[in-house]
């Protein structure tokens, strides 16, 4: 990048954003292109800032003009791919993730979010043949295999999705929403004491997520416990008040202990 100048602001950039400081990282970009309009980095890495800050439709732009700059820049595709993605125009986004994977066969990481995209639309074999890729190049990534047990789980392939959740827990134990979806495959066998072990787990690490504790209580509630699936709903309740299944989980538990529902609740 030249001159001088246009590249110790885009440096100054990049340092904020690995920092997340991403506002004052698009300040730094901002210098740097006014000064070097034809540097597509600058462009692609202004645009990771964007997304990072929830602006994917102005991300976009940068991606775009940063692909106008360098066609043939695979990044620049796999993050525009990403902002498609996040406001939901997963044809757009599979065709960019398709570009990158063109010009750089080896990124997980494009097979795995077109996966994502595929499971989105409902191209479940796809997706599955994305992730299998995925794991293939990198294969001590749990979120990987996270993603391919979600789709045998919305197969009714529940055993293999849980031997998917059992790899993505030993390369990751502390990852909460896996012991969740474990649960959830369990739950959907009627192993429901299986299931609450996954569900405490997931609780224990993240005790602040409130479909956590309304799933447990549905096992509860399946084994009969209603009192305790009544107090995990109200849990639920307690951490997300606009979420309806709980409220609607929890009176068909009070009905279950009192027919006509005349039963104290908070």
């Amino acid at each position: 990048m030249v001159p001088k100048q246009a590249r110790d602001f885009y440096n100054r950039g990049n340092a904020y954003r690995a920092l997340g400081q991403h506002k004052r990282a698009i300040e730094e970009y901002d210098k740097a292109i006014g000064l070097d309009s034809n540097e597509a980095s600058a462009y692609n890495n202004r645009g990771s800032s964007y997304d990072d800050l929830g602006r994917h439709r102005i991300a976009l732009e940068d991606y775009s003009k940063a692909i106008s700059l360098d066609s043939k820049y695979a990044a620049a595709y796999y993050n525009r791919g990403n902002s498609y993605d996040a406001i939901g125009q997963y044809q757009r986004a599979i065709e960019d993730y398709d570009k990158a994977i063109e010009l750089d066969s080896n990124d997980a990481e494009a097979y795995n979010n077109r996966g994502n995209c595929y499971r989105a639309t409902g191209q479940y074999q796809r997706a599955i043949e994305d992730y299998e890729t995925a794991i293939g190049l990198s294969p001590i990534e749990a979120l990987y295999f996270n993603n391919r047990g979600i789709v045998y789980r919305v197969l009714g392939q529940y055993q293999r999705s849980i031997e998917d959740y059992d790899k993505a827990i030993e390369l990751r134990p502390d990852a909460g929403r896996y012991f969740y979806n474990r649960g959830n495959s369990y739950r959907a066998l009627g192993k429901h004491l299986r299931a609450i072990k996954d569900y405490n787990r997931a609780i224990e690490l993240y005790p602040g997520v409130a479909r956590y504790f309304n799933n447990r209580g549905d096992s509860y509630r399946a084994l009969g416990h209603y009192r305790r699936a009544i107090a995990d709903y109200d849990k639920a309740i307690e951490l997300d008040p606009n979420g309806s299944e709980a409220y609607t989980n929890r009176q068909t538990a009070v009905r279950a202990i009192e027919p006509s529902g005349c039963i104290r609740i908070r």
